[in-house]
C-alpha cells in the first residue's frame, strides 16, 4: 500500500514537472532565427531541452517533448497570425515540424535517458550532439529542405548548442554541490555546538558523581565511627546508600552521553580560526534571534590546531552568553584568540554592564548571579561562569577577570597548548 502511494505521489511530481518544463521550453523557444532565409527554425529551446533533460530526473521525457513541440508550434504560430492577419494553412505548414523536432527529442530522451550519462561529461556532449543532429534532420526531411549545406548548419550548431548545454550543467552541478557543502558545513556546526554543550553538561555531571562518591565515602566512614549509636550510625548508612544509588543513576547517564558523542561525526583537530567561525554564526543567530543590537568581533592573531576543541567551545559559549547578558543596545563584543609561549590565551571582552568589585571574587562560584528574567523576577542558576572555572582547572588553565561598571568587563583565559592536546 504504501510503496503504491509512493509510487502515485513520484507520478504526480513526474507529470507537474514535466508540464512546468514544458512551457518554460516552449517560451525560450520563441527566441529563433532563420539560417540562409528558410523556413527552417534554430531556437533556443533546444538549448532549455537537453539542459533539462541532462539535469532532472523527476519527469517524463516523452510528456516533456510532446507537450513542448505542440506548445511552441501553438505559440509561434498565434504570433504570426495575429501579426500577419494571414489565416491560410501556410502557417499550420510553417511551424508544425518544430513540433516534430520536440516530439522526437522527448522519444530520444526517453529510450537514451540523458540524466544516466551525465557522470561522464564527454559522453552527455556525444549525446547532445546526436540528439539535436537527429532531430533536426528528422525536422528537415519532413519540411523537404535537406541539402549538404543544410547538413553543415545542422551539424555546426548540434556542436555549440551541445557545448551550451554541457557548460550550464557543469555550473548547475557546480552550485549544487556547493549549496550541499555548504548546508553540511552549517550543520556540522550545529552539530559541534550541541556536543560542545552537552559536553559541558557531562563534564559537570561527572564532577558531581565524583563529588556524590566523597560523599557516600564520608557518610559509610560516619557510619562505622558510630556504629555503637544505632540511631546516628542508621541515618549514616542511609545517606551513603541514596549517595551511592544517585551515583549508579548519573554513572549510566554519563555512560548515555558518552556513547552518544562518541558516535557523532567529529574531527580530530579543529583549528582556533574553525572554532571561531562556527561559534561566530551561531553567536550572530542568537543575537538576532532577541531582536539585539548588539556587534560580536572575532579575531584570531595566530592559528593552531586543538583536539580538545569541545573544552573551548563551551568555555567560550558561556564567557559570550555572559558578555551578551551584560550588553544593552549598539555594545560591542571582542573576542579574540593568539599563542603566545605555548600558551593559548583567549579573552572575551565587552563595553555593557560591569561588575562591581567587591563582587569580583564570587563570580566563579556555584549559583552566584546577579543577573534576573525581568518578567518573572527568577535569579539565573549561575551555573555558567563556574562551568568554565571547572573546565579550566580540569585544563590546568587560569582565567582572569578584569571589570568597570563604566567600561564593561574583561576574562582573559590561559591554557597550557600540552593539556590541549590530551585526549
Amino acid at each position: 500500500m504504501k510503496d503504491k502511494m509512493k509510487l502515485t505521489s513520484r507520478t504526480k511530481v513526474c507529470l507537474i514537472n514535466s508540464i512546468l518544463f514544458s512551457i518554460v521550453i516552449s517560451i525560450f523557444a520563441q527566441i529563433y532565427i532563420y539560417p540562409f532565409n528558410s523556413k527552417f527554425v534554430l531556437g533556443i529551446g533546444v538549448v532549455v531541452i537537453g539542459f533539462v533533460f541532462a539535469a532532472t530526473e523527476n519527469i517524463y521525457p516523452f510528456i516533456v517533448g510532446v507537450t513542448a513541440g505542440i506548445l511552441t508550434a501553438f505559440i509561434r504560430g498565434m504570433g504570426l497570425l495575429i501579426s500577419s492577419h494571414n489565416y491560410s494553412n501556410d502557417i499550420i505548414l510553417q511551424f508544425a515540424p518544430a513540433a516534430i523536432f520536440y516530439i522526437f527529442y522527448g522519444i530520444f530522451g526517453t529510450i537514451f535517458s540523458l540524466s544516466k550519462k551525465n557522470e561522464s561529461i564527454i559522453r552527455l556532449y556525444m549525446a547532445l550532439v546526436c540528439f539535436d543532429v537527429a532531430c533536426n534532420i528528422i525536422e528537415i526531411l519532413v519540411r523537404n529542405m535537406f541539402s549538404v549545406s543544410t547538413l553543415k548548419v545542422i551539424i555546426v550548431t548540434g556542436l555549440i548548442r551541445a557545448f551550451i548545454q554541457c557548460a550550464a550543467f557543469l555550473i548547475y552541478n557546480y552550485q549544487k554541490l556547493y549549496i550541499k557543502k555548504s548546508e553540511h558545513q552549517k550543520r556540522y556546526a550545529e552539530l559541534n555546538l550541541m556536543v560542545s554543550k552537552i559536553y559541558a553538561e557531562a563534564f559537570y555531571l561527572q564532577k558531581s558523581t565524583d563529588d556524590l562518591n566523597n560523599v557516600m565515602k564520608e557518610a559509610y566512614y560516619l557510619y562505622e565511627m558510630n556504629k555503637s549509636k544505632s540511631e546516628f550510625s542508621t541515618k549514616a548508612l542511609a545517606i551513603a546508600q541514596n549517595a551511592h544509588e544517585i551515583r549508579k543513576n548519573n554513572d549510566r547517564v554519563l555512560r548515555g552521553i558518552n556513547e552518544l558523542v562518541k558516535n557523532v561525526e567529529k574531527a580530530e583537530y579543529m583549528t582556533i580560526s574553525e572554532i571561531f567561525s562556527i561559534i561566530s554564526d551561531s553567536t550572530k543567530r542568537l543575537i538576532d534571534n532577541i531582536n539585539a543590537q548588539i556587534y560580536i568581533k572575532f579575531k584570531v592573531e595566530n592559528d593552531y590546531s586543538i583536539k580538545r576543541y569541545y573544552d573551548i567551545f563551551a568555555i567560550l559559549n558561556n564567557l559570550i552568553i555572559n558578555a551578551i547578558e551584560a550588553c544593552k543596545e549598539n555594545n560591542i563584543i571582542n573576542v579574540t584568540g593568539e599563542i603566545s609561549e605555548k600558551i593559548l590565551l583567549i579573552s572575551v571582552s565587552d563595553d555593557g554592564t560591569g561588575v562591581e568589585e567587591d563582587i569580583l571574587p564570587y563570580i566563579f562560584n556555584i549559583g552566584f548571579s546577579t543577573k534576573f528574567d525581568e518578567n518573572t523576577g527568577a535569579m539565573s542558576t549561575g551555573i555558567g561562569l563556574c562551568h568554565v572555572k571547572n573546565l579550566l582547572d580540569d585544563l590546568q588553565g587560569i582565567i582572569e577577570v578584569n571589570s568597570d561598571t563604566r567600561k564593561g568587563t574583561k576574562f582573559t583565559v590561559s591554557i597550557p597548548l600540552t593539556s590541549l592536546s590530551d585526549s
